[in-house]
């Protein structure tokens, strides 16, 4: 099976569905095409009306009286959280690269606005922290990475052992300390190292919704259910997991490495599928085969794809190769077309299916079970090492 077999054996299904499988499992077939090129204002728009509509669906529930109706929160919260991770991930981040616009000051107007909206690192620091620091060859990966210096702080070291932690990983997603200190860390940014207008509109945001508790009844269960949950909880938990499998973090460097060398073999492609059922054995065996297949599709990858890895964020590999590509709202197409033309001087693509592919990969980097590497990157697909076909 090579690295492209997954995607490829999707094939089968209709070609109507083939768009929905390339945004599915964030990887385009060779030679694909998008039907429909957006561009960086329309997916704007649609990240904030799907975060305006999960925010309303939650607030309804949490005003139905007499008691909560799960059902709206349970359609809300998911729509809330994918707005509030594509506008992080995404947007913010092309913003602090300045490739939302390339007009540095509209990017970090529209940065500053949606950075307000989730009380997230404002644009000025975090493009000091991404783009001079974590894109840079000297501290990307190492210690001086503020992505590694953030799990770090969450109690990630280095010489653990994976089942360690995986262990670590568990607790931390569900530690009320990680979350305290996390929220803290976001209003600090938001309310004290801001300034002028940025840190005015933060305060602005916190008082309106201060203001909504104390004025409308029942205002106090909108800020919890349709934003603290969901903005806060959720949104922490989605983005750790995101940052996590990003890189092979503290991965020793070799003496020769260049730096196009370091990037490729400390980055790869984020996809969500499972391998498709062989279609061997009984009727009854290939039913069970189909039926755990859709199930994994529906209740595990579909989820990881929605809420944690929104957007981009399974073509990470490809933005550090090209940080400055203006086709970051078609990424899946762009990386494809890349692999397509022969990644001119960089080492093969790297394909890791499954988000707990990546983690188990990040981890044997962080115990030490992971030798720097000295080749072109190889494809992790279900745990497997596999040859590269690109």
């Amino acid at each position: 099976m090579s690295q492209i077999d997954i995607r490829a054996s999707l094939a089968a299904f209709p070609a109507v569905t083939q768009p929905f499988w390339t945004w599915m499992t964030g990887k385009a077939l060779p030679g694909q095409r998008p039907l429909f090129r957006g561009t960086p204002w329309t997916y704007l728009g649609s990240t904030l009306l799907t975060f305006a509509a999960g925010l309303a669906l939650s607030a309804w529930a949490a005003l139905r009286a007499p008691s909560l109706d799960m059902l709206w929160l349970l359609l809300g919260w998911p729509l809330t959280v994918n707005g509030a991770r594509n506008m992080a991930l995404v947007l913010v981040h092309q913003c602090g690269h300045e490739r939302f616009t390339k007009n540095g000051r509209i990017d970090r107007l529209v940065g500053d606005f949606l950075s307000t909206l989730l009380l997230s690192q404002d644009v000025a620091s975090y493009r000091y922290d991404h783009v001079h620091l974590h894109h840079s060859a000297k501290s990307f990966t190492s210690e001086q990475d503020p992505v590694l210096r953030f799990l770090r702080s969450a109690g990630f070291r280095d010489g653990l052992s994976p089942r360690r932690l995986w262990w670590h990983t568990l607790k931390t997603l569900c530690s009320p300390v990680f979350h305290a200190r996390y929220l803290f860390s976001r209003l600090r940014y938001n309310m004290a190292l801001t300034h002028g207008f940025r840190r005015l509109a933060a305060w602005s945001y916190v008082g309106a919704w201060a203001a909504l508790c104390m004025g409308v009844p029942g205002g106090w269960k909108v800020l919890l259910l349709a934003y603290v949950v969901p903005v806060v909880i959720f949104y922490q938990q989605s983005a750790f997991l995101e940052l996590l499998t990003e890189h092979a973090w503290g991965l020793p460097r070799g003496d020769d490495e260049a730096a196009r060398d370091l990037l490729a073999t400390r980055s790869w492609g984020r996809f969500c599928a499972s391998p498709l059922p062989s279609g061997d054995g009984s009727a009854l065996t290939r039913a069970r085969a189909w039926g755990r297949w859709w199930a994994l599709m529906l209740g595990y990858h579909l989820p990881v794809r929605f809420l944690v890895l929104v957007g981009d964020a399974p073509q990470h590999d490809f933005h550090h190769r090209h940080p400055g590509s203006m086709d970051w709202p078609s990424s899946a197409y762009a990386r494809q077309a890349d692999i397509d033309a022969g990644h001119q001087g960089w080492p093969s693509y790297w394909d890791v299916w499954g988000l707990h592919t990546a983690i188990a990969h990040v981890f044997d980097a962080m115990s030490g079970n992971l030798a720097v590497p000295t080749h072109s990157p190889r494809v992790q697909l279900e745990g497997a090492t596999l040859p590269p076909a690109a």
